[in-house]
């Protein structure tokens, strides 16, 4: 009976570790996959598959292993980003891009894991900034922190990402400041000032051109009228007549009553002479 014992026990010692033996071996070839992330599956470091579907993936034990990229909106930020706008004028730049991982693969072989690809992003977004800033001027680049023109850097940063397996959605200017840290409302005065002078000057230009052009306009009417008189003196004194007539009688709402005899000659026109 001792011996049935022992061999009972012994019995349930070793269903009780082949158990665990199985249930090793299901930890090692199955892998659950979250709905928020996507498995890259390496085979001896190298991209086999990925799989991005919830639930349950099998995978070769110790041959393959699994790399986990975030499936989610992620975020890149820079700070204190110094760039110079194609007017010359130094700026410091906090901006921020939100992005996600689009090709798994690609991603994983430019620039590996997602959490340790931050410096690489943001060499990337630096890079763009000062291309994209340089390109513009102080007036449209202090726009951005109003969120206009953030569109083209958008893209741009969209671009270079593409090559990489990933997608950005989103780009914002946090804050934008002169390099020594003082706010931007000395230039935008001096911009402003500037701006009124130059509209000064047009609007002047304006008004002497106008001037010029009256005055030539005045004198070429008066050479069309003393050509068209010396042409035919009585078409003339006929268009002088109709245009007193018009002054005179076409004035709406006037209630001034003119007194003529018929024979007028002021009239004569009415008559045919």
């Amino acid at each position: 009976m001792a011996i049935d014992r022992i061999m009972a026990e012994r019995g349930r010692i070793v269903l009780a570790l082949g158990v665990l033996a199985l249930a090793a071996l299901a930890l090692a070839v199955v892998t659950p996959v979250p709905a928020d992330r996507a498995a890259l599956v390496l085979r001896f470091g190298q991209p086999v598959r990925v799989i991005e579907d919830a639930g349950l993936a099998w995978r070769w034990p110790v041959a393959e292993r699994v790399v986990w990229l975030d499936r989610r909106l992620m975020t890149v930020s820079l700070e204190n980003t110094r760039v110079t706008t194609g007017d010359a004028q130094p700026l410091v730049l906090d901006t921020y891009a939100t992005w996600r991982v689009t090709d798994p693969v690609r991603f994983y072989q430019a620039l590996g894991n997602p959490d340790h690809a931050g410096d690489a992003l943001r060499t990337m977004l630096a890079s763009v900034l000062r291309q994209q800033v340089g390109a513009g001027t102080m007036a449209s680049v202090a726009a951005l922190q109003r969120g206009q023109g953030t569109r083209a850097i958008r893209d741009a940063f969209d671009r270079e990402l593409a090559a990489y397996g990933a997608h950005v959605t989103d780009f914002g200017v946090s804050r934008l400041a002169l390099p020594d840290g003082a706010p931007l409302d000395a230039v935008y005065a001096r911009m402003s000032a500037t701006a009124d002078i130059a509209g000064q000057d047009i609007a002047a230009q304006g008004h002497r051109n106008a001037r010029l052009i009256r005055a030539d306009a005045e004198a070429r009417a008066v050479e069309i009228y003393a050509a068209s008189f010396v042409k035919d003196p009585e078409f003339y004194d006929f268009y002088r007549a109709m245009q007193s007539y018009d002054a005179t009688f076409a004035q709406k709402a006037s209630r001034t009553t003119i007194v003529l005899s018929p024979d007028n000659a002021y009239l004569k026109q009415f008559h045919g002479r």
